[in-house]
C-alpha cells in the first residue's frame, strides 16, 4: 500500500550515493592543479564528504520529488504504466545530472567558481560559449557528458525496474487512500525539511563551506544546488549585503570617493586630445616585465612604458570581460553576485566617459573583432554613448580570425585606416577597441615564443606597437592619448595564483598628448580612469559615483578594491590587501577587521545604488 516509499527512499539513496562517489571524485580529480599545498590532506577530503552531503542531500531531494508523486499516484490509481513515465523521467532527469557534472568539472578550471546562473547568459550564444576550446575538446565533454548520464540513469532505471516488477497493482480499501495520502504528505515533509534545513534561516551554499581555501568549498558544493540556489535568488539589490544601518554606511563610504577635485599633476599638453581607448584581453601586470613580471613578453608596452605614463598599482574592478568594460568605461564597480550589463534598462543611467566627451563634440566609436551581441556588450557600448559599434560582421569574409573573432593584427591595422581618415577630416575623436587574440584557445598568426600563452601575449603587442610606431609618423599623433589597460587579469584568479597577483594590470598612456614620462605609484582602481582623465581634460565628473581622480587634491584615501564570484578584495593605503568570502562570510587571506568593515560598506553602497539605477 505505501510501497512507493520503498521507490522514493531507495531512489534518493542513490542520487546521494553518485555525487558522493562519481561527481565529487572527478571534480577533484580533474581539477587538482586548482588545490593550494595542503588541500588534499585526508582530514580535508574527509570534511569534503562530511559537509557537502548536505547540499548533496537537497539535490536528491530535489530528483526524487518525482518518483515520489509517481509512485504515489499509481498507489492510488494504478491505471497507468508506470514504468514508462518512470523511464523517461529517469532519462530527463540523468541528461540534466550528466550535463550539470561535466559542465561544473570541466568549466571551473577556466571560471574558478561553481556552476551558476550566469551559465545561462553565455549559452544565448553558442558561438561565444564554445569559442575557448577546440572541436575535439566540444566532442570529449559531451562523451563525457554522455557517459555520467549512462551511469546515472542505469542506476535509477534499475531501482525502477524492481519496483515495478515487484509492485503489483492493487485495489484498497477507503482507509488505504487516507494512509496513503497521510504517508505522502509525510515524504513531502521530509524532503521539505531536507531542502530547507532545521535552522531558521533555509539552506543556502554557506551550510557547505568549511574551509579558507576556496577550491576545498567548491569540491564540496554539490553543483546542481548551486545553480538551484543562483536561479531562486531574485535581483532584490537592496536586500542584499545589509551589513550596516543607511546611516552608518554613508559615514564609512562618503570619505571613499570623492567626485570633485583640482588636479595636482598635468600629464597632458593638451585638454582635448583625440583618445584611443585599448582594452586589452586578460593583460595582468605578470606578462610586464616594468611592472615586475615576465621579460621578453609584452615588449612593446614594456617600452611605451618608458615613454608614457604608467600606472604601477592598478588594481581590476573584476573578474570577467562584460564587468571589466563598466569598470573602465563607467567607473562603475564590479558586481559579485551579478553583472549590471544584463539589465540594459538600467545602462542608460549609468555614467560613462564615452556619452561624456561625445557631449563635448566627440565622435564616439566601439571596434571589436568579435560578436558585440555576447554578453550585451552592443546594448552596452551604445547605451555609454558610442555612436558607432564596428565588429566582426563588418568585416570581409576574408579577414584572418580565430574561435573569437578575427585577429587583432587586422583589426589594428583597420583601426590605423580609420584614424587616418578622422584626422584627414579634422574630426575630433574618442575610440574603443577591444582586443581578442590574447584569449583561449590562444591561436594567433605569429610565432615568436615557445609558451602558447605568452606568444598570444607578445602577438597582440607586437600589433599594438606596430599601431603606435606607425602613429607616430602621421599628423594624428600629436593630439593623440592613447590609453591601454586590461579588462581583467589572466585565468580567472585560479588557486595557486594569489588574488592580489591576478588583479593587478597595467594602465599606460601615451601618444603625442602625454607632456612627460611619468611613473604613478598610487594605489588605485580600474575604476578610476574615467574619473582621472576627464580630470585631466578639466571636465567634471561629479556623476561617476565610484570613480576617483586619483591625481587630485581630494584623494586623499587611496584604496583599491575588485570583486570576484561572490566575494571582495580590499586593499588599504598600505597596499595591505584581506580577500574576503560572501558566501563563508569570512576573509580567507588576510583577516583585519577595518578593511573587511570597509568593503562590506562599499559592497552595501555598491547595491543600494544599483537598486535605484
Amino acid at each position: 500500500m505505501m510501497s512507493f516509499l520503498i521507490l522514493a527512499t531507495a531512489f534518493w539513496l542513490y542520487c546521494a550515493a553518485f555525487f558522493c562517489v562519481i561527481q565529487k571524485p572527478l571534480f577533484g580529480l580533474y581539477n587538482h592543479k586548482s588545490m593550494a599545498p595542503g588541500d588534499n590532506s585526508l582530514r580535508n577530503i574527509s570534511r569534503i564528504y562530511t559537509h557537502g552531503f548536505v547540499s548533496d542531500a537537497i539535490v536528491a531531494s530535489y530528483l526524487t520529488a518525482v518518483p515520489l508523486l509517481l509512485g504515489a499516484l499509481h498507489t492510488l490509481l494504478p491505471y497507468f504504466n508506470l514504468l514508462t513515465l518512470l523511464i523517461i523521467y529517469c532519462a530527463i532527469a540523468a541528461l540534466a545530472v550528466g550535463a550539470l557534472v561535466a559542465a561544473d568539472t570541466a568549466l571551473y578550471r577556466f571560471w574558478q567558481f561553481k556552476l551558476d546562473a550566469s551559465v545561462f547568459t553565455y549559452l544565448r550564444s553558442l558561438k561565444g560559449a564554445t569559442a575557448s576550446v577546440s572541436t575535439s575538446y566540444i566532442i570529449l565533454a559531451t562523451l563525457v557528458w554522455l557517459a555520467i548520464s549512462a551511469i546515472f540513469f542505469i542506476g535509477c532505471l534499475w531501482i525502477c525496474d524492481i519496483y515495478c516488477r515487484h509492485t503489483p497493482a492493487i485495489s484498497m480499501p477507503w482507509w488505504g487512500y487516507i494512509a496513503t495520502l497521510t504517508a505522502l504528505a509525510a515524504a513531502i515533509g521530509i524532503l521539505f525539511l531536507i531542502i530547507r534545513g532545521l535552522k531558521i534561516r533555509p539552506n543556502n551554499p554557506s551550510v557547505v563551506y568549511f574551509s579558507k581555501s576556496p577550491f576545498l568549498n567548491h569540491w564540496a558544493l554539490n553543483p546542481g544546488y548551486n545553480l538551484i540556489y543562483s536561479l531562486t535568488t531574485k535581483d532584490e539589490f537592496r536586500k542584499q549585503f545589509r551589513h550596516f544601518s543607511d546611516e552608518e554606511c554613508q559615514r564609512i563610504t562618503a570619505p571613499l570617493f570623492p567626485t570633485t577635485g583640482t588636479p595636482l599633476k598635468k600629464l597632458l599638453n593638451t585638454d582635448r586630445p583625440n583618445i584611443l581607448l585599448v582594452v586589452w584581453e586578460s593583460l595582468g601586470a605578470g606578462f610586464m616585465e616594468s611592472l615586475g613580471g615576465k621579460k621578453g613578453v609584452a615588449e612593446n608596452m614594456d617600452r611605451l612604458a618608458s615613454e608614457g605614463v604608467l600606472f604601477t598599482r592598478c588594481t581590476a574592478g573584476s573578474f570577467r570581460t562584460d564587468r571589466g568594460l563598466v569598470c573602465i568605461l563607467s567607473g562603475y564597480l564590479g558586481q559579485p553576485t551579478t553583472s549590471i550589463i544584463r539589465y540594459t534598462r538600467k545602462l542608460p543611467h549609468l555614467p560613462a566617459l564615452p556619452r561624456t566627451l561625445r557631449d563635448h563634440g566627440y565622435e564616439t566609436t566601439a571596434v571589436h573583432g568579435g560578436d558585440l551581441t555576447i554578453m550585451h556588450k552592443s546594448d552596452y557600448y551604445l547605451a555609454s554613448g558610442h555612436d558607432r559599434l564596428v565588429s566582426q560582421k563588418d568585416m570581409p569574409k576574408s579577414a584572418p580570425a580565430g574561435k573569437w573573432g578575427i585577429d587583432d593584427g587586422y583589426m589594428f591595422q583597420w583601426l590605423y585606416d580609420d584614424i587616418m581618415e578622422k584626422t584627414d577630416r579634422g574630426a575630433r575623436w574618442f575610440t574603443t577597441l577591444q582586443t581578442l587574440s590574447s584569449h583561449e584557445p590562444f591561436t594567433v598568426p605569429y610565432h615568436r615564443l615557445d609558451n602558447k600563452v605568452d606568444n598570444s601575449f607578445a602577438y597582440t603587442d607586437h600589433c599594438f606597437g606596430e599601431l603606435v610606431e606607425k602613429l607616430k609618423h602621421t599628423p594624428a599623433w600629436d593630439n593623440l592619448l592613447i590609453i591601454c589597460v586590461a579588462d581583467h587579469g589572466l585565468g580567472g584568479g585560479n588557486s595557486s595564483q594569489p588574488r592580489n597577483e591576478y588583479a593587478h594590470i597595467p594602465v599606460l598612456l601615451t601618444g603625442g598628448a602625454v607632456k612627460a614620462p611619468a611613473r604613478i605609484d598610487t594605489i588605485m582602481s580600474q575604476t578610476d580612469i574615467a574619473a582621472t582623465i576627464l580630470g585631466q581634460m578639466g571636465l567634471p565628473h561629479d556623476d561617476f559615483t565610484f570613480s576617483r581622480d586619483i591625481l587630485a587634491d581630494t584623494y586623499t584615501r587611496p584604496f583599491s578594491f575588485h570583486t570576484y564570484n561572490n566575494g571582495f578584495m580590499f586593499t588599504d593605503a598600505n597596499g595591505h590587501h584581506t580577500v574576503y568570502d560572501n558566501v563563508a562570510e569570512q576573509a580567507i587571506v588576510n583577516p583585519d577587521a577595518e578593511r573587511e568593515k570597509t568593503g562590506k560598506a562599499i559592497l552595501q553602497k555598491l547595491y543600494d545604488d544599483l537598486a535605484d539605477k
